[in-house]
């Protein structure tokens, strides 16, 4: 059910989303779904997690990224791949529809940002906690400086395309310079100097 909801979510949005379609194609009933899910909001939410896990392993976390590596430079490559995340189409999609009817259904929201923001935030604190005392300072509290990061690099190319300023655009310049300037400001209080 994940799967199709997932599938299902990133086509047409949560707005659209049809719960009956996802049964259908998973071969399911209700009473599985309210089993496991609760509700509608419960699959989605379960969906939305599914797939911020799914970028997460895609940018390589905890393997791709070597301790070897120069802190500016680790960050700048997990960065760059989570802003190229939140600018797919389903995704600022998904964001908008989840903000649209945040006052209407505040679990949906609450499960959005447990399952979405606080998947991708805790993935980058992991990073700084592996990394402290070597090129991290350790009085840092890792998921508040990750949280923080998220929200600079989402600043500028993110809020336009997202407000529908400008297309959605992976473009790897302009989302280089996005991080560049976001990490400019945040290493002099994240690294150990030296």
């Amino acid at each position: 059910m994940v799967e199709h909801a997932r599938a299902q979510i990133m086509a047409v949005g949560v707005d659209r989303f049809n719960i009956n379609e996802v049964l259908r194609q998973a071969g399911g009933s209700k009473a599985t779904l309210v089993k496991y899910f609760g509700d509608r909001t419960g699959l989605i939410a379960a969906a939305i997690g599914a797939e911020a896990r799914s970028a997460m392993a895609e940018l390589g976390f905890g393997t791709a990224i070597p301790l070897s590596m120069p802190l500016a430079e680790a960050l700048q490559r997990v960065l760059c791949g989570v802003l190229q995340f939140y600018l797919q189409p389903g995704a600022l999609s998904l964001y908008r529809a989840v903000v649209g009817s945040a006052s209407s259904d505040p679990r949906g929201a609450a499960g959005f940002y447990h399952e979405g923001h606080a998947v991708v935030v805790s993935s980058i604190a992991q990073i700084l906690e592996n990394r402290k005392g070597r090129d991290v300072r350790r009085n840092i509290d890792s998921l508040d400086v990750a949280d923080q990061l998220v929200h600079a690099i989402r600043a500028g190319l993110y809020e336009r395309a997202l407000i529908g300023l400008d297309s959605p655009s992976t473009d790897d310049a302009a989302i280089k310079c996005r991080i560049s300037a976001t990490l400019a400001l945040v290493l002099p209080g994240l690294a150990i100097h030296g």
